[in-house]
């Protein structure tokens, strides 16, 4: 069971990304989608796939799925249902949110449940006339079958270089038991013009064993 556990480390830091609103919520009636897909020198890859609509003009519920698959082939993932609404005024230059989901483990013939809890603070920047943004989100992963459970900090700054271009860097930590893993991506989203997708291409850069980086590629829609 703690081979599935520490999968589940894997599989929610190596897939991490923050395509994801963080503090801020969507307008009611409006959604955003994404695609992922992940690939390292050891033919190790992942695929996620993250939706969130909002509901009403005060909660976003979403749904975000990863998969990892390891150089034998083997399989794992994680999934989670979410509601996300926010935490005092909206109408400062900070946003704070919380988020509850519920969702679950697979992989080596085992599924177990999961529950997870974050909380998330972002704001608005500006830098010599370019646009950004930065978002922090702190998570409480826990499977309450065996007790066991994860936390999980992510970091990302964002600045929008050009009407096409934006710059990203994110940083992830995750932490089950002992095992600690850590990871470094920058990225750049390209927004065509006229255009309501974004692509992004990047790489994921583990802190300690840097030969397991992976190259990222994704694809953003808003509708």
């Amino acid at each position: 069971m703690q081979i599935s556990l520490t999968t589940l480390l894997i599989a929610v830091s190596f897939t991490a990304s923050m395509a994801q609103a963080g503090a801020w919520l969507r307008d009611k009636g409006t959604g955003f989608v994404s695609l992922s897909f992940g690939a390292t020198q050891f033919s190790e890859t992942t695929n996620a796939f993250y939706l969130e609509y909002g509901l009403t003009e005060g909660t976003t519920v979403g749904l975000d799925v990863s998969t990892f698959t390891n150089s034998e082939n083997v399989r794992n993932g994680f999934g989670n249902l979410f509601v996300r609404r926010s935490l005092g005024s909206v109408d400062g230059p900070h946003r704070f949110a919380y988020e509850v989901g519920v969702g679950g483990l697979w992989g080596n013939e085992m599924q177990l449940p999961t529950v997870k809890t974050s909380v998330s603070w972002g704001r608005g920047l500006s830098v010599s006339d370019r646009s950004g943004w930065i978002n922090l989100d702190g998570a409480f992963i826990y499977e309450p079958t065996l007790g066991e459970h994860i936390t999980k900090f992510d970091g990302t700054i964002g600045m929008n270089f050009t009407d096409v271009t934006t710059g990203l860097l994110e940083v992830t930590v995750s932490q089950q038991n002992d095992d600690t893993y850590g990871a470094v991506e920058p990225s750049v989203l390209i927004t065509p013009r006229n255009s309501s997708f974004r692509f992004k291409v990047g790489a994921q850069i583990p802190i300690e064993e840097q030969d397991k980086s992976a190259l990222k590629l994704g694809v953003w829609h808003t509708f």
